[in-house]
């Protein structure tokens, strides 16, 4: 084995008298997907978001990659090849899904959509997602949507992916779908973190 993608150590997180995560520790290989797994209310998201810069540790230490990294804000998390997609999406209805995908990038003030489409379909057929760039978001279905989250977070150069509940929303016939695309990204070098209460989709998919 390498360097891992991720190291958390001895993470510690409360809120007032509420421990949500007491002392936490993990390692996600480069290439490997997983599985943060147990029932609602056990810290899973909690623990996650401190990866993904929108809470801070109280205690503990993240490593990413083999270097100790200070992640303050999802912005820290994105310098460092880190996207989560939550299970609330944050799209917005009457943009396409490129529009969406660019949106907030520095740069991207002046746009050059047929570009950014044209980037768009090649990440999406390099993976086998299945996303029409210049469909509107309010004309799509759920899983289209959860699809335009996880490309805005490789667009973005994501290394590092984490998806809250993914299959939540989704069919059977979705999820095979989705886990076909996730491992397609394992097979690229993507580390990808699945949080989930679904011991089943763990056996199935996670390393």
């Amino acid at each position: 084995m390498g360097v891992p993608a991720v190291e958390l150590k001895g993470i510690t997180k409360t809120f007032g008298s509420i421990v949500a995560n007491s002392d936490c520790s993990l390692t996600v290989e480069k290439g490997e997907i997983l599985s943060v797994l147990g029932e609602n209310g056990s810290g899973k998201t909690t623990l996650m978001n401190m990866l993904a810069g929108i809470y801070f540790p109280d205690e503990g230490q993240i490593f990413i990659n083999g270097k100790e990294t200070v992640i303050r804000s999802p912005k820290d998390a994105y310098a460092c090849g880190i996207g989560m997609v939550h299970q609330h999406f944050k799209l917005i209805n009457i943009l396409t899904a490129a529009e969406n995908i660019i949106l907030g990038l520095p740069g991207k003030e002046r746009l050059n959509l047929k570009q950014v489409e044209k980037e768009v379909k090649e990440l999406t057929d390099r993976y086998g997602f299945d996303l029409n760039p210049s469909q509107k978001i309010y004309d799509m279905s759920v899983s289209q949507k959860q699809t335009v989250e996880i490309v805005k977070v490789l667009y973005r150069g994501a290394d590092i992916l984490i998806l809250d509940e993914p299959t939540a929303v989704l069919t059977p016939q979705e999820t095979e779908k989705l886990f076909a695309v996730l491992r397609n990204m394992r097979a690229a070098g993507k580390s990808i973190i699945i949080i989930t209460h679904k011991l089943n989709e763990v056996l199935e998919l996670s390393d």
